[in-house]
């Protein structure tokens, strides 16, 4: 088995996404996870309950986590349903975020990671930039340090989960489900650009993370809106 061979595959549980659908899970083993040797899929769902605190949507940690988790339960069991079918069911994993974030490795290995990316002027910059326009637009005012609060770690979180899966598990190649709307800031994009040698610091590896996409050229407008606003 090769690092090439391996897949880290997180799915953010957007309204639109196709990974809500049969049609998008199968695009997704079919281009990508049949031939692999081995998979990691993350669903999530840690990342919808920061997005609905932010939003307002669910007011409450233990409404917007109920909610979240019973949507994640529901992906999780389609994507597992699509594995066995396309024969890839004992090549990999579907876990919750918190089945990963919860280990002790990923315990130690995160705060050093928000610690080293949280002292780099040039990515404070860009995430506090991004923190500021997001909650301005739809954040629901009630509590608007708490909200930076919720998206800061939201950032974070994706950032420790990426690095996490493929630098420090081997899953070398990230697949996500299409690139990013040009307006929307991506701190992974900046941290690999413009500072490997922070990812390679916290490591103690070379950077091996590869991104790919599965669906490179599609219409984004669905999934721009579930981006900014993930409602």
């Amino acid at each position: 088995m090769t690092l090439q061979d391996r897949y880290f595959v997180p799915v953010c549980l957007y309204p639109h996404t196709k990974y809500r659908t049969a049609a998008g899970v199968t695009a997704l083993f079919e281009k990508y996870i049949v031939q692999s040797q081995e998979y990691l899929i993350v669903v999530a769902d840690r990342l919808l309950v920061l997005d609905r605190l932010i939003t307002g949507r669910y007011f409450t940690v233990n409404s917007a986590t109920n909610k979240a988790r019973k949507e994640a339960e529901q992906v999780s069991s389609l994507i597992e349903r699509i594995a066995r079918k396309a024969g890839a069911g004992t090549k990999g994993r579907v876990a919750f975020w918190d089945e990963v974030a919860e280990t002790a490795e990923f315990s130690d290995f995160a705060p050093r990671l928000r610690e080293a990316v949280s002292a780099d002027a040039f990515l404070v910059r860009a995430i506090e930039e991004f923190i500021d326009r997001r909650v301005k637009r739809f954040g629901s005012g009630s509590e608007p340090d708490r909200e930076r609060e919720h998206e800061r770690d939201y950032l974070l979180s994706e950032v420790c989960m990426s690095v996490y899966s493929t630098e420090v598990l081997g899953f070398g190649n990230e697949v996500w489900e299409r690139p990013p709307a040009p307006e929307i800031p991506d701190p992974l994009k900046l941290l690999y650009a413009h500072r490997p040698e922070l990812v390679t610091r916290v490591t103690g590896r070379p950077v091996i993370r590869k991104l790919h996409f599965l669906y490179p050229e599609a219409d984004r407008s669905a999934d721009q809106i579930d981006k900014l606003a993930q409602a």
